[in-house]
């Protein structure tokens, strides 16, 4: 059989503007396959010979000798360089966009420009469906983004599409709906098929986004999408580990944590933990976001604004945040962006929950909540766990104060460096924990190091330490082999003991502070600038109930949990001062200007006393009298 081109005639463009080429593809419509082949290859002549309107042309030629004929060289779609070639029905698909005839044979324009469906994407935890669309406007590529079907469902969601760049408005948002929505019907078997997921972290095969070059990422929001590609291998390995042994072997311990933190991340769900807080603060200009950078760098792009982002977020960005890093470290810069420091406490509450908050759907029920299980970074110039905050806020969060000690001998020369290389060590890293064996010997190295710590450490302190050890002696066996992982001895500065946890024992040191900040409100009625507190005998001060429970409900405290916790520990004079039934033993009686007053009575430790000098050190004291310190 000879070439299809050699059966064209040489059609010019008056041939076109005539019945002649339409009429000589017309004969050959009951040969479909060979009907298709010669139809693409025409208008590629009418292209070439100044004719534009070919298949518009063709279209009306068809329906003008057959109204309801099907002719199978007319339903597909013809956009240059499309990833595929569909089934379209009624529909004209070429470089111009897409049109059809209404019933009175006139042309309809959908869309101006080339639009189709590309792939089916199936999340596989939610099964949830979505279309992977392409298309392209003027010289410009093809584009891909993935979108709900409730969106291309909808003239009123698709006009969302808009903001991609498609052509969408509400004066064509039907017909488009009714276009995407007769591909897909046509080619529901021929479109390809891929398993999604909308998050990072670990899989339900055992496999980790975005590691798994199987599974496609189906999440609408492009910020999210971008950084999901951000994970990629870029510059030399050699550098970057060059750089990353070099702060492993230098004093920076704070700087090894922060590194240590990022591998952990990963490990929070195999060791069964919540997520937990490494918040590094101290002096401005130290390297801190450096420090932040460095911890990006193991898994993808440093540069602040792409992985690393900042607290300016509100709390439901964050939570989408989180929930998009999965087991991924959760990198959080400049903590005193956060004007209301009461904030604080409700952002470590909500991240280390793990789950977002529960909402109502607009079509009923509950929204599908949102999980992550991983390690939260953050950095600022305070520290995140204040005197107030909850004992829960403190127990997560390793609090490591760098002071004014710089985290790098170059931190600009470093930040140069981890933005042109990044992204290798993650990859391998995830290699080791997807191996049974390695996964096994990392529980067994972070159950060791959950026992080495225990003791006057609080429980959660301990379990989130042991988890940023394995983690690093797991880098450090398994990547860097230097020898350089963090010991026991290098976290323990950081963490807090059981009664410093207490926020009760906080409350405590804060009032005595406070007490003994404001002196005249306890001492001469005479004396106190119009407003009495209380007052001060031997070892205890009377503190008026009222301003007892008004002071410390505006710094945040529960005055009831004070009281309970103060009556277990003995500082409490409230027995022999009994006022009647209820709480008459957390309270007692005091008589300020002739009126007897409900009052706080809490005891005052005293210091304890210094201790006296050695005798051999008295001893050279009186030989040497001249060399006395004060």
């Amino acid at each position: 059989m000879s070439e299809p081109t050699e059966l064209i005639p040489k059609f010019t463009l008056d041939d076109f503007l005539s019945e002649a080429p339409y009429q000589w593809l017309y004969e050959r419509k009951d040969n479909k396959f060979m009907l298709q082949i010669l139809l693409q290859k025409v208008q590629v002549i009418a292209k070439a010979a100044g004719f534009s309107g070919f298949m518009k042309t063709w279209n009306a030629y068809v329906e003008s000798k057959s109204p309801r004929a099907t002719i199978v060289g007319n339903n597909q779609t013809l956009f240059p360089g499309q990833p595929v070639q569909l089934d379209c029905g009624q529909y004209v698909a070429d470089e111009y966009g897409v049109s059809r005839l209404n019933e009175m044979g006139a042309e309809v324009e959908v869309l101006s420009h080339p639009l189709l469906p590309v792939k089916r994407v199936t999340n596989i935890e939610s099964l949830e469906e979505k279309l992977e669309i392409a298309y392209c406007r003027g010289k410009d590529k093809w584009k891909n983004i993935t979108v709900s079907r409730e969106t291309l469902a909808s003239a009123q969601k698709i006009i969302a599409l808009s903001k991609h760049g498609v052509a969408v408005n509400s004066e064509n948002a039907k017909e488009v709906v009714k276009y995407m929505g007769a591909l897909e019907s046509m080619n529901y078997d021929n479109l390809p098929r891929q398993d999604s997921i909308g998050h990072m972290g670990w899989l339900p095969d055992g496999s980790f986004a975005p590691y798994a070059s199987e599974i496609a990422y189906d999440g609408e929001s492009t910020e999210f999408a971008r950084m999901y590609n951000d994970f990629q291998p870029t510059g030399s390995e050699e550098v970057w580990m060059d750089l990353i042994k070099k702060v492993r072997s230098g004093r920076s311990v704070p700087a090894r944590i922060a590194l240590a933190a990022s591998f952990a991340a990963p490990l929070v769900s195999i060791c069964n933990a919540l997520p937990f807080f490494v918040h590094l603060w101290g002096t401005q200009g130290c390297g801190k976001t450096v420090g932040l950078m460095e911890a990006a760098s193991v898994w993808g792009n440093p540069t602040v604004g792409r992985y690393i982002k900042t607290f300016g977020g509100t709390k439901v960005s964050l939570e989408l945040y989180a929930a998009f890093c999965g087991n991924m470290p959760i990198l959080l810069d400049e903590l005193q962006v956060i004007s209301d420091r009461r904030m604080f406490d409700d952002i470590i509450y909500m991240l280390c929950e793990g789950v977002s908050k529960g909402r109502g759907a607009k079509e009923g029920g509950l929204q599908t909540q949102r999980r992550w299980s991983s390690c939260i970074l953050t950095t600022g110039e305070m520290p995140i766990v204040q005197s107030n905050s909850g004992g829960g806020a403190a127990v997560r969060t390793i609090e490591v104060n760098y002071g004014g000690e710089p985290l790098f001998d170059d931190a600009r020369s470093v930040a140069n460096t981890l933005k042109e290389n990044y992204g290798f060590a993650g990859r391998r890293f995830i290699e080791l924990l997807r191996n049974e064996q390695y996964r096994e010997l990392v529980k067994g190295v972070q159950k060791k190091k959950y026992n080495e710590l225990s003791g006057e450490i609080q429980d959660k302190q301990v379990l989130s330490a042991s988890i940023l050890l394995a983690a690093d002696t797991l880098a450090d066996f398994g990547i860097f082999k230097d020898g350089k992982a963090l010991t026991v001895e290098d976290i323990k500065p950081y963490l807090i003991t059981r009664e410093e946890a207490d926020v009760n024992a906080r409350c405590y040191q804060w009032l005595t502070g406070f007490i003994g900040a404001n002196p005249r409100r306890f001492d001469s009625e005479d004396m106190n600038n119009g407003e009495l507190w209380g007052k001060i005998e031997d070892d205890y001060v009377f503190f008026i109930k009222s301003v007892f429970e008004r002071v410390l409900k505006q710094e945040g405290y529960s005055a009831g949990a004070f009281l309970t916790w103060a009556k277990r520990q003995g500082l409490l004079k409230g027995e022999n001062y009994g006022i009647g039934s209820g709480n008459n033993r957390q309270t007692c009686r005091k008589t300020f200007n002739k009126v007897s007053t409900v009052c706080v009575g809490l005891k005052l430790l005293t210091p304890e006393p210094v201790k006296e000098e050695k005798e051999e050190y008295k001893e050279y004291l009186e030989v040497h009298p001249d060399d006395m310190p004060f």
